[in-house]
């Protein structure tokens, strides 16, 4: 009797569930209905005879064997990429899929001229886009699920090797009525008290305000959260708080009736890099995607 095979598609979505860490952000990260995804796992177990995953309402783990099979799946998917840029690297032109992750914090701003410049140049290159933060977007690039991702330093990770793009700090968002809308800079001390709307829990830009407002003893009185900077710049303008962000997302028309301040001590700075892991060479479309982000990182994003 034939066994079933098992399918490119199957370890896509059982990797997505582990590396999301749910059925519901596997299901949102690939644009899949969750039912979909509850399929191929079942249909994965069934063919396998074994369990895969322990399902529970706090996380999704692995058993022992899931585990096993999960390393398989990896290496899979990371073979079949391989084979896929061999199979173009005689090409004249650069061609093929490019599966690449940039994080949703600074994503809608500074990746559309960057995605315009790529696919205007190499059109042949399927482009695959995927926002994801920082917490997910490592286990996603290890288990070669994409080839190359823009990451907020620092990381911790040895695997990965980064390709800087420039460093960057936050900035206070002010609507025009505000006492200190006239002002360049501002002390972290003069607004301990404000309320502030800022980026959601899971992007790692947080972790420095929380750092900044720790030295003073204090914690943000976030008044509200959003991952979509327009809606973050809308709630600002509309007096709900004050907000601070990256100070790259700090220009173009969303800007209106706000202004920004370099926020100071501690000035919260950060660095932007491209991260692949060290043990993959970037495929020419990888190669290709890491110079047009750098010329537009250097050049006008922040220049």
């Amino acid at each position: 009797m034939i066994q079933p095979q098992i399918t490119f598609r199957e370890l896509n979505h059982f990797l997505s569930v582990v590396s999301q860490g749910g059925f519901v952000k596997a299901s949102e990260a690939l644009n899949i209905s969750q039912p979909s995804i509850s399929q191929s796992i079942q249909a994965l177990e069934a063919k396998l005879g074994t369990r895969l995953i322990i399902r529970s309402k706090k996380a999704v783990l692995l058993t022992e064997k899931g585990e096993i099979f999960r390393r398989y799946a990896e290496r899979t998917l990371r073979d079949e990429i391989a084979l896929r840029e061999m199979l173009a690297a005689d090409r004249k032109s650069l061609e093929g899929p490019l599966r690449v992750t940039v994080p949703p914090a600074i994503s809608s701003i500074c990746f559309p001229a960057i995605i315009e410049s790529f696919c205007s140049q190499y059109p042949g290159v399927m482009l695959e886009i995927d926002e994801c933060p920082s917490d997910r977007l490592i286990p996603r690039l290890r288990g070669g699920q994409t080839e190359i991702a823009a990451l907020i330093l620092p990381i911790g990770e040895k695997d990965l090797h980064l390709y800087p793009l420039g460093r960057d700090h936050l900035s206070l968002v002010v609507p025009d009525q505000h006492r200190l809308s006239d002002s360049k800079s501002c002390c972290l001390a003069d607004i301990l008290q404000e309320r502030v709307v800022l980026l959601r829990e899971d992007f790692k830009i947080n972790s420095f305000i929380a750092q900044a407002y720790a030295e003073h003893g204090a914690v943000p009185r976030a008044a509200g959260r959003t991952g979509d900077i327009y809606l973050l710049m809308a709630m600002v303008r509309a007096g709900v708080g004050l907000g601070i962000v990256p100070s790259a997302l700090c220009r173009g028309s969303w800007m209106e009736g706000l202004n920004a301040l370099h926020l100071l001590a501690p000035t919260m700075g950060f660095e932007l890099a491209l991260a692949t892991r060290r043990d993959h060479v970037l495929s020419p479309a990888g190669e290709a995607w890491r110079s047009v982000c750098l010329d537009h990182f250097t050049r006008s994003i922040l220049a």
